[in-house]
């Protein structure tokens, strides 16, 4: 358990297969959140949901239970969350419709904070300082992505190719993505490109590439024991320099500095989990 003023995680984790959850003893505060890594078939109670890559969405409790079905291909990530009322009125405010799927604006940044969350589920620390940040976090994140032209993404032209479009970006950042290219691919101009872009996903295609480069780099220079250089290429980077510039941007600190640190808490993690 997770606990701040106004939020109260009971429970979290991933789906990776199809299945049946069964969730029961929730009230009117508490809220079924799903985050969606690919396409997915779900039926919620009694209805059907098509999350498509990078959505996700708030279902309440209804009669005091909530039960998932999946089939298929299945990937997403939940929280079991209590919010207070004035927490409650402030997502009605930002927009965010329960019952209806919504975009995750920035994939990179729920990638990262959701790393910090279930390690501090795990441990069970209620009151965990960290863990009630990130829990926070995450949720802002979610709210600052649900504003009008999010919250209708599906409403935009194209949508389901952009939605491909980006789903491919983060499952191949090493490719060269050319705007030009896709826009011709399309059949559109690259102004009403961008324009669409940014309407369906709250960010540019841009923006995307590079967030999607930089995931891949830290994976590598988490798990592997390549050269920089070599790392850069990798993930997709045209030039070491442009690499390194964009990563001290994005992360805060060098790429030799961030596998150092990521090394030595791994090395301490077994001391500090007993």
């Amino acid at each position: 358990m997770i606990t701040t003023p106004d939020i109260c995680l009971t429970d979290c984790g991933e789906q990776d297969h199809a299945g049946t959850q069964i969730m029961t003893e929730g009230d009117d505060h508490q809220f079924f959140i799903i985050m969606s890594g690919v396409r997915t078939i779900l039926r919620i109670n009694d209805r059907q949901y098509y999350l498509q890559p990078f959505t996700f969405l708030f279902h309440p409790f209804e009669d005091g239970r909530i039960v998932i079905e999946s089939q298929g291909l299945t990937a997403y990530r939940y929280m079991r969350v209590t919010f207070s009322d004035r927490y409650i009125r402030k997502i009605r405010s930002a927009g965010l419709t329960a019952k209806e799927t919504h975009t995750i604006a920035q994939p990179l940044a729920t990638e990262e904070i959701w790393k910090l969350i279930l390690p501090a589920m795990e441990k069970q620390r209620p009151g965990s300082e960290l863990g009630a940040h990130a829990v926070e976090l995450l949720l802002c994140l979610l709210l600052e992505g649900s504003d009008g032209s999010v919250t209708r993404a599906a409403e935009v032209p194209h949508y389901d190719k952009l939605t491909a479009l980006r789903h491919k970006i983060y499952q191949h950042p090493e490719e060269s993505w050319f705007i030009q290219d896709i826009c011709d691919e399309l059949g559109i101009s690259r102004p009403y490109f961008h324009k669409i872009y940014l309407a369906a996903f709250g960010t540019t295609c841009t923006q995307d590439v590079i967030a999607s480069r930089i995931a891949c780099s830290k994976r590598l220079l988490e798990t592997t024991d390549e050269a920089i250089a070599t790392v850069s290429q990798l993930s997709g980077f045209e030039t070491d320099v442009y690499f390194m510039r964009q990563f001290k941007r994005h992360v805060g600190m060098t790429p030799t500095a961030y596998r150092r640190i990521y090394r030595q808490a791994a090395v301490q993690m077994p001391e500090d989990s007993q």
